[in-house]
């Protein structure tokens, strides 16, 4: 058992499927300040930078004036509807079973903090996280190295013995930037093609494969290496 290694989940896309509650909730803002709904698929495009700019972007130029009250809206609706059909994603459960008690797990999202807790919780999976950190005060965790940092020294590991585990571009950044490497799962050509100019380490098409790419590399920080799949 490697308990050294520490590895760090983003949540929306890569450990949970949100996307119908995230967009009902952007809708309702939409909705309560007299504007017109967006089709799902375009606020899912929107997501992960934090709900300010996911409303921006939803807001355009025109109506940025609105966008105090539309976080307003945004949160109190979202509060109470974050699970009505939010799950995990396939693997996900079997997955952190094989990883718990072998290696240090954490979460980072740009999720609202409050809102991650609240929805690991009402998915049962809280308890497998030693920590979850997301947006609070209106600081975005990522693509920020600071935040992935921290959460590595409070845990008690290293920087070059971590993993960084998600599906989209600011969780290769933030990786990166922290100095650490870098999974994503990408569940398309499409997807995976869109992230290769981002060169991750490593790119798995399941997050079933996610112990096998831990088992197989090595971690000591002397004689590191570095695989691609």
């Amino acid at each position: 058992m490697n308990h050294s290694v520490s590895v760090v989940f983003d949540l929306d896309g890569t450990l949970i499927d949100s996307r119908s509650d995230l967009s009902s909730a952007a809708n309702a803002a939409l909705r309560g300040l007299g504007l017109v709904p967006l089709p799902e698929e375009t606020i899912v495009s929107y997501v992960g930078d934090g709900i300010e700019t996911l409303l921006r972007r939803c807001l355009t130029e025109r109506h940025l004036e609105k966008l105090s009250e539309a976080r307003k809206i945004f949160t109190a609706y979202y509060a109470e509807h974050l699970l009505d059909t939010t799950v995990l994603l396939p693997g996900v459960p079997e997955t952190l079973e094989d990883l718990k008690g072998k290696y240090l797990l954490a979460v980072l999202t740009n999720k609202t903090e409050a809102f991650a807790r609240k929805i690991l919780e009402g998915l049962g999976v809280a308890s497998f996280f030693e920590v979850v950190v997301g947006e609070a005060d209106g600081k975005v965790p990522k693509p920020d190295p600071s935040f992935l940092r921290g959460i590595v020294e409070g845990l008690g590991g290293s920087i070059r013995k971590t993993l960084m585990v998600g599906d989209g571009r600011n969780d290769i950044l933030v990786a990166r930037n922290a100095g650490c490497f870098s999974c994503v799962v990408a569940n398309s050509e499409e997807k995976e093609n869109s992230l290769k100019k981002y060169r991750p380490d490593f790119i798995i098409h399941d997050i079933r494969e996610l112990p096998a790419i831990l088992r197989e590399n090595e971690w000591d920080e002397e004689k590191q290496t570095r695989g691609h799949s």
